[in-house]
């Protein structure tokens, strides 16, 4: 289904989108987060009909038992036995038999009356139970599932599918199979390497801050830049397609070995270039290396390897650049070790790494 031409109105009513804001089906969230992905310019309406569903989010919740006690004593309160009405007497006046069936008969409709108003209320009840229920056992058989690492923290995991994926640290994916079981699509934050399994019938797609990558049996690493937000996607070994999805022409790169694309969302454009295949794929064997590399980029690696916070006290050379290999070192080593070529002093408070520059 195209929720383009939906208002925000219709998304409101979409029970899929419903799904999607409260959390309760994982296969909705993949689609929704793809279909964002894919619509960044739909973004302002999704958000003002996910504000509204949350506000209403209350009246999807099974009724708890005292609210079902509060109904029950605010029907009663507004209920009364109705009063007999006076009568004229006159030569044919009614008998006391008479009088005290027209009281039972009041007293039987008053209560067949709220009989059914409770009886309502309990079946409603229980029918949104029994959804939740229903709801609850498909996410149990989701063929979605999510991995996410904390700091310092890389992981090695295979995927249903077979394909073999590196995590590093700060790092969150979520892979579908999407509801015939066969589709292969991954949505990553932060960095990742894989190694793809092949199949030629069902590619593997990964979804990646405005970019696609599309491969059949490959490898390549996706990493998400935190200060700049450059997507990288570099291939190892075989082919992939690279589809800028913050471009309106939603333009394609093919990349061979040794080539990678740099996708900047911000201003719709995306680059072809070459690189150095050993620099790419250290981290995952718990290397750090750097070549001819920016301070900057040096600054984000260390800060996500080590989980501290860097802080430059002074300005340093537009154009400075270091060089380095460590294999598993403290981090008091490496930064001993680039103070020197980098020329600077620094000081290690608890998580937090100052560094000042030398003239």
């Amino acid at each position: 289904m195209s929720y383009k031409n939906f208002k925000v109105e219709d998304l409101v009513q979409d029970a899929w989108f419903r799904a999607w804001v409260n959390g309760n089906d994982p296969e909705a969230n993949v689609f929704w987060e793809k279909w964002l992905i894919k619509n960044p310019g739909e973004q302002e309406k999704v958000e003002q009909a996910r504000q509204i569903v949350k506000s209403l989010s209350h009246l999807e919740a099974p009724m708890p038992a005292d609210r079902k006690i509060a109904v029950w004593k605010a029907i009663s309160s507004k209920t009364t036995l109705p009063q007999p009405q006076k009568r004229v007497e006159d030569s044919t006046k009614k008998s006391n038999n008479e009088t005290v069936n027209t009281w039972l008969r009041a007293g039987l409709k008053l209560t067949a009356s709220l009989l059914l108003i409770l009886a309502a209320v309990f079946v409603f009840t229980a029918i949104r139970d029994s959804v939740n229920q229903i709801k609850l056992a498909k996410n149990n058989q989701s063929n979605s599932f999510q991995k996410e690492t904390g700091e310092r923290e890389r992981i090695r995991f295979k995927l249903p599918d077979g394909s073999l994926v590196y995590l590093n640290s700060e790092s969150k994916l979520t892979y579908d199979r999407g509801n015939d079981g066969f589709a292969r699509e991954v949505y990553l934050s932060g960095e990742a390497y894989f190694d793809v399994k092949k199949d030629e019938e069902n590619p593997f797609k990964v979804f990646a801050n405005g970019s696609e990558i599309t491969a059949l049996g490959t490898e390549f690493n996706v990493k998400i830049g935190k200060s700049d937000s450059i997507t990288v996607v570099s291939l190892v070994e075989g082919k992939v397609e690279v589809l800028n999805l913050s471009s309106e022409k939603k333009e394609a790169l093919y990349l061979n070995e040794g080539e990678r694309a740099s996708i900047t969302p911000s201003e719709k454009t995306m680059t072809k270039s070459t690189f150095d295949i050993i620099s790419v794929t250290f981290w995952k064997e718990g290397l750090l290396q750097f070549d001819n590399t920016s301070i900057l980029t040096v600054k984000e690696v260390l800060e996500q390897w080590y989980g501290i916070n860097i802080v430059f006290q002074n300005t340093h050379k537009v154009d400075l650049k270091v060089t380095g290999r460590f294999d598993n070192e403290y981090l008091g080593n490496v930064l001993q070790s680039l103070s020197y070529s980098a020329r600077f002093d620094y000081k290690v408070e608890e998580k937090t790494v100052y560094i000042k520059f030398k003239p």
